[in-house]
């Protein structure tokens, strides 16, 4: 099967040099990526070259890459699936950015609120990058409404300063919303009232 064949020297016939040696299959490649069939079957360098460098992708993101290409699927963590997002659409394989913003989506939303508080992940951060990229407005979107719905989290948090033109639209999809929050403090302020009355008259 193919996946006996992923990061195999068994019959490679390109290696890609993506700071480390990645043998690969060009068959494989040009049936799975339209933007590999190009590159190697046109007047391009590679596809006269056995030796392919690639540049601006690191190492472990390309081999996630072509993992993918070799098995159908990919299971980075939520940090590594930006990367392969950016390859992906470099490559212009959507069913991968797909699944790469199914991955950050379904990691983020099984995280509970006291781990989301406390995690190294910058998910502002995860924001800017999904907006750098031409494909992923699902994810943008989705990440926007993500932060407005625990902007009480995401509001302590010091890289909350970096947001610039969504900082109005999260101020604006908030929850809890300052409406709520100003209700919850008006009654809560008449409760403590009401004890006080009534420790009064006793």
């Amino acid at each position: 099967t193919l996946v006996n064949l992923f990061n195999s020297p068994l019959y490679s016939d390109v290696i890609f040099m993506v700071q480390s040696v990645l043998p690969a299959h060009r068959a494989v490649l040009v049936a799975r990526c339209d933007v590999m069939a190009a590159m190697f079957s046109g007047k391009y360098a590679e596809a006269r070259s056995r030796v392919v460098p690639i540049h601006g992708v690191s190492s472990d993101t390309f081999l996630s890459f072509l993992e993918y290409l070799y098995t159908d699927s990919c299971c980075p963590s939520v940090l590594q699936a930006m990367a392969v997002l950016v390859c992906a659409e470099m490559y212009q394989v959507k069913r991968l950015q797909h699944l790469c913003e199914v991955c950050v989506c379904a990691y983020l939303q099984s995280m509970p609120s006291r781990e989301l508080s406390s995690t190294g992940i910058s998910v502002i951060r995860l924001l800017r990058r999904a907006k750098q990229c031409h494909n992923a407005e699902q994810l943008y979107i989705w990440l926007l409404h993500f932060i407005a719905n625990n902007y009480l989290i995401f509001s302590h948090k010091p890289d909350f300063l970096e947001l610039s033109e969504e900082r109005e639209q999260v101020e604006r999809l908030r929850w809890p919303s300052r409406g709520y929050l100003q209700e919850l403090s008006e009654y809560q302020q008449r409760r403590r009232k009401l004890r006080k009355s009534r420790c009064i008259v006793m």
